[in-house]
This record gives C-alpha cells, structure tokens and sequence, in this order.
C-alpha cells in the first residue's frame, strides 16, 4: 500500500571505526564469503557509457539465516575503467586512464541496525587505489547504479539452463566518496524481505543477482555537505547564489531580523507553490521584500537551501527537523519531505522517540513509525516508566496504543 511518503532510506553505512570493526560474525563474514559457493561473481564487458559489474549469490536465504542483524558479507574486489580524459587518445594525454577504479559491494543480509531490519542494506565502497594514494587523490566522485534481482528458474526450461532474473529494485546515486571519511554508499532500507521472498517467507530458497553499473560520469561539486543522492540529473546546484546579492531580485524578511537573497526564476523553477507566490496573481508576485509571518528563518532557509540545490543541510537540529518536515508536505516538496523524514528516523533516540512515534502516526508515515516502534520496543526496559512512555500513553488514541504493545507482543515472541 503506498505511503503518504514513498521513502528510500539513503544512509553512510556507520562511522568509520564501527565499519572497520563490526561484530564478531561481521569479522568472519569476508573469509567465508570468499570460502563458500553462496556467492559468485561474474563482471561483465565495459559499456561505452557505464561498466557493470554483477554479484551472484546462491541461497540467500541462508545468509538471512546465519547472519545477524549488522553483519555483512562483502563482493570481491573489482575494477571499472576511467572515462576517457579527451578524444584524442593518445598515450600521453590519456596516461591516467591506465589507472581504473577500485571498488566492491556490502551487503547485510539482515539490515545494517535495528531500524533496518526486515530488509537489506546494500552499498558501494570505494576503494582508494595505489595510483590514488601516490597523486594524492582523497575523494572520487561517481554517478552509479544499484539493482538487486531474484534469480527464478524458468518452467518451460530444462534443468541445466540459466535462471530468470526479475529485478526487485534499482536505484541512480551520484556521491563524493572520501577515502578518510565515508566511502560506502547506498541505502539502510535497499528493499524489504516482502519485496525479496516470495509470500514474505525468509525460509524460501531463493538466489540473488547483484549488479552495480559504475557510469562515465562525475560531479565536480566540492561541498562539503552531507552527500544525499541527486533528485534529478538535470537538477544543477546554485548554491553560491543562495543569499547572494549577485543577480538576485527578491528577499525574505523575518521578525529575528534575519533576510535572505533569492532569485525568482530558481524558485518558481523548481517549486510550484513560489511559481504562484511569485507570480501575477498573488501581491507577492509584486513585490521586492516579501516578509515571512508563519515560518522560522532557519526552516525557511532549509526549504531555500534544498530548492538551490537539491540537498538537505547538516547540522539541523531535531526540533528545526520537525518544522521542515511538515513545511515539506505543506508547500508540496515530495522528495525532500523524503529526505527529511531519513534524517528524522536515524535521530530516533531515548529523549525523542516519542515525539516521532506520535508525527508518525498523525501524518501516517510508515518510515517513521516503525524507527520509533524498533527503538521503542528494543529499549523496552529502560522506556517503559518514562515520562515519553506517559506521553504516549495518554495520546488518547487507543488504536495507536495498542499498535505499539503489539510491536512489544511480537518483539517478545521473537526473542
């Protein structure tokens, strides 16, 4: 059933010391990986516009079953060829690309944390090369493509033929991978068991195909904000003009005192609700100041932030986080009420998880309700006779109380 928001959970898998280490199963799970026949590999011929690359593994059922929630398994290693540095390719003025790229794929069979469970999490990792290191090249910028099928056998076909592949999900990023900081990419929530096995059973034999197409393209953004994954290709970022007063030709005033630069054609560009603001019909439409009565200048700002250039802004508080999200809904931004509701599901915490059990509940947000629900009933012991436990239960709505003791029913049964 469609959600109020189609979300695809976009993370950094962990920090880098948690990565590097992980549990002691995760520890083992690259030699095995390599030592079993549950994972086969076959790269595929170099494309003019992209190179593939695709990972078989055999019985992933099995996987989900040995390995634990945050345990992963890991691809070979394998290289894409650079783009073409001109048309003349000449040795001389094409010498880096005898140099490919280094990379592989992560996969944990049961989600990366708590929140992801009942799906996989599935990334790209760069891996820094020798030519990398010794040029001193820190970061790499790619366009790339995740896709996971399951493999069936054909009915009509004899037992020794190739399986079909009916692809389940794909998804188009363009990152900044940096080889100090965060060099995997993908999502938390790749895409559910529901979606994987048939009739949700876990049990089902069932194999996988993995490809990632690695495309001949790059970003020369050098932001340094959080790497969220582009809306559209042909969303360029203006950033610098965001608040400038080079060529702009409206502002936003507030009652901190705060104004904010804007350009009128990137606003009514990329949102149809400025499109009527500052069109002819409204009064706004005529004006050079424009004051701003019932939003927050930092929410405003973020809402401005993402129209400039398609990403959300680090560093925003959770209360800062709450505003936007409805603002989000209000205004008709899809996409980046997505983006924020990501931001707000991996904040989930013990002073908060109320508060984003009960959003999640009025607004309908699936996301949402099950990061709090996973959080709450996980941290059953030590919420139980808080005072965020009282604000829940005294809601009112009994439907939602007795959604959340259910979860706290199943999550019993489990363990």
């Amino acid at each position: 059933m469609p959600n109020k928001f189609s979300l695809k959970r976009f993370i950094r898998s962990r920090s880098r010391s948690n990565r590097e280490s992980g549990s002691a199963l995760a520890r083992g799970n690259e030699i095995r990986d390599m030592n079993t026949d549950q994972a086969t590999r076959q790269p595929s011929k170099h494309a003019q516009d992209h190179f593939t690359y695709s990972w078989t593994i055999r019985s992933f059922n099995e996987l989900v079953t040995f390995y634990p929630n945050a345990g992963f398994v890991l691809s070979d290693r394998f290289w894409s060829p650079r783009p073409p540095l001109t048309t003349d390719f000449s040795p001389t003025k094409n010498k880096q690309n005898d140099h490919p790229y280094l990379w592989r794929i992560k996969l944990y069979p049961n989600g990366v944390n708590e929140a992801a469970k009942g799906h996989i999490s599935l990334y790209l990792v760069a891996i820094q090369t020798p030519y990398e290191k010794e040029t001193n090249i820190t970061f790499r910028d790619k366009t790339f493509k995740l896709e996971v099928y399951r493999l069936t056998s054909d009915p009509n076909s004899t037992p020794f033929s190739s399986s079909v592949p009916t692809l389940i999900r794909n998804e188009t990023f363009t990152m900044k991978f940096e080889f100090d900081g965060l060099d995997d990419f993908g999502r938390h929530r790749f895409c559910s068991f529901e979606n994987l096995f048939p009739n949700s059973d876990t049990s089902a034999d069932i194999d996988l195909l993995i490809k990632v197409h690695v495309f001949n393209t790059t970003t020369t953004d050098d932001s340094s904000d959080e790497p969220i994954e582009q809306i559209e290709s042909e969303f360029p970022s203006f950033k610098q003009h965001l608040d400038d007063g080079k060529f702009s030709d409206v502002e936003f005033t507030f009652d901190c005192g705060s104004v904010i630069k804007a350009h009128r054609i990137i606003l009514a560009t990329r949102s149809s609700y400025f499109e009527k603001l500052l069109g002819d019909k409204w009064k706004e439409g005529q004006m050079k100041t424009i004051p701003i009565k019932h939003m927050e200048y930092t929410t405003f700002r973020s809402i401005l932030y993402y129209l400039y250039t398609g990403k959300l802004e680090v560093r925003l508080e959770f209360d800062v986080l709450k505003d936007v999200y409805s603002k989000a809904d209000m205004l008709n931004l899809e996409r980046f009420g997505e983006m924020v509701a990501e931001r707000i599901a991996d904040m989930v915490n013990s002073n908060n998880w109320d508060e984003i059990l009960l959003l999640a509940w009025e607004v309908g947000d699936s996301r949402l309700k099950e990061a709090a629900l996973d959080y709450a009933v996980t941290k059953w012991d030590e919420i139980r006779d808080s005072e965020n436990m009282k604000r829940v239960m005294a809601c009112g709505n009994m439907g939602w109380i007795e959604e959340l003791m259910k979860a706290r029913y199943i999550s019993m049964q489990i363990s």
